[in-house]
């Protein structure tokens, strides 16, 4: 490949990825607009405002995949995950958890000396708390239930679709695995907005993209990000539900529990990842049909060595049977 058409493949790989960025802020925009039109506050109904956002988004990804994708070539990668593996992406996806824990409270202790970080902590949590400016007695209890469902399922299954399917994918093409887990990375963390969400965003994107990679299965990434979904902050929306009215005192044991494991997952992480790696290299060697010439050519050189071939031998055992029966 010349240097100009691996340039023009280059371009073309950032524009297509760029595509499947569009498309998902424009799922987000189209039913913005569309509840603005019908007058329907998506602060109060933001659970089927998001629901509605994500699946749309998913549809756009689909869509791109299947136009995109050959019978030799797909686009997204839908293979089976294998229990070692899916135990492996949990075990990551907790560890992941660990490392925004981590990340909060670092930034907590540096935002009591810098007050551009207190400022960007406290534009933080009222980003991720849906009840800052709507109060929670004017939500309908079963948005509020449709919201955490939605976070922790369909969130997950429409962000990898776009990231890791389609933006990691289009890249791939042209710049090859390891460069594609960085720049799609870079998308995933500056979509999601915040100054504090966009440095752990970036990280977990990193892992995220990698692990997609190490299983050449969408649905690795899926399972790792909704597990950290459903521990980060699925679980909290339905502990702190009014309507239920679940004491402080069992909330707060339970959230600061999930937080403190997850910490403890965070060399555990490591190890399961490196267990992805090792699965990966052994797939790897064993489709590898260099490997097989490679056997085939030892054998050759043992036979080569003995000073037979398969038809001095076959003649060696002859001559040893004729003997015998003499």
């Amino acid at each position: 490949m010349t240097f100009w058409e691996n340039t023009r493949s280059k371009i073309k790989a950032v524009l297509q990825a760029t595509l499947g960025l569009f498309l998902f802020i424009c799922a987000d925009y189209t039913v913005y607009s569309v509840f603005l039109a019908l007058n329907i506050d998506h602060d109060i109904y933001r659970g089927a405002f998001t629901v509605i956002v994500n699946i749309l988004t998913a549809a756009f990804m689909l869509l791109i995949h299947f136009t995109s994708s050959t019978k030799e070539k797909p686009l997204i990668k839908f293979k089976k995950v294998s229990p070692g593996q899916s135990a492996a992406l949990v075990i990551i996806g907790l560890g992941m958890l660990g490392f925004v824990t981590f990340y909060i409270v670092m930034a907590d202790k540096i935002a009591l000396y810098l007050e551009s970080m207190k400022e960007a902590m406290v534009d933080y949590r009222e980003s991720v708390d849906r009840y800052t400016e709507t109060p929670q007695i004017v939500v309908p209890l079963w948005d509020s239930i449709l919201y955490a469902v939605t976070v922790s399922f369909f969130v997950p299954v429409a962000e990898e679709l776009c990231f890791r399917g389609i933006v990691f994918g289009q890249l791939r093409k042209a710049f090859g695995p390891w460069t594609s887990v960085l720049l799609s990375a870079v998308g995933f963390g500056l979509l999601h907005g915040l100054s504090v969400h966009i440095g752990y965003a970036l990280i977990c994107g990193v892992i995220i993209a990698a692990c997609y990679h190490l299983t050449d299965s969408i649905i690795a990434p899926v399972i790792l990000h909704t597990i950290f979904n459903i521990f980060g902050s699925g679980i909290a929306n339905i502990l702190n539900l009014d309507c239920f009215n679940i004491p402080e005192n069992i909330t707060v044991p339970v959230l600061s529990g999930i937080n403190t494991a997850s910490l403890m997952f965070m060399p555990l992480a490591v190890l399961a990842f490196a267990y992805l790696v090792n699965t990966k290299r052994k797939i790897e060697k064993d489709t590898d049909p260099h490997s097989e010439e490679l056997s085939g050519l030892n054998e050759e050189m043992v036979e080569e060595d003995n000073g037979t071939g398969p038809e001095e031998v076959s003649e060696m055992t002859g001559c040893s049977r004729i003997g015998g029966q003499r």
